[in-house]
């Protein structure tokens, strides 16, 4: 019996120590407003033409809008080509394989690293 109370005391102290020490938390600054707005000139809302440019639009727009894309980094071929099969394979997109060859095209020609 006397290993329960002082249990009990044990754990309610270390109880009482976390509230103590959590004390009251500031509250994190409110975001303030942008004085500025945003420059929407430089929004990418259109890829560029190119070779292959449909069957990207067809099979990868759905998913991944412009500027996703102009974010990534310039990939060699190979890159590119193992991406696109990771997400037709692995992601389960709907790209047909003889879709792959003209994205991996496509994708060498605006974002590709030789």
């Amino acid at each position: 019996m006397r290993n329960a109370g002082l249990k009990f005391v044990v754990l309610f102290s270390l109880y009482v120590c976390t509230i103590l020490a959590c004390g009251e938390a500031e509250s994190p600054p409110h975001p303030t407003i942008a004085s500025e707005a945003a420059d929407l000139n430089n929004v990418v809302t259109k890829l560029p033409e190119a070779p292959g440019y449909a069957a990207f639009e067809r099979n990868c727009q759905s998913c991944h809008s412009a500027r996703y894309v102009q974010m990534q980094p310039n990939f060699p071929e190979k890159t590119w080509l193992t991406l696109v099969t990771k997400m037709q394979k692995t992601f389960g997109a709907p790209v047909p394989d003889s879709s792959i060859k003209e994205i991996v095209q496509y994708l060498v020609a605006i974002k590709g690293k030789s």
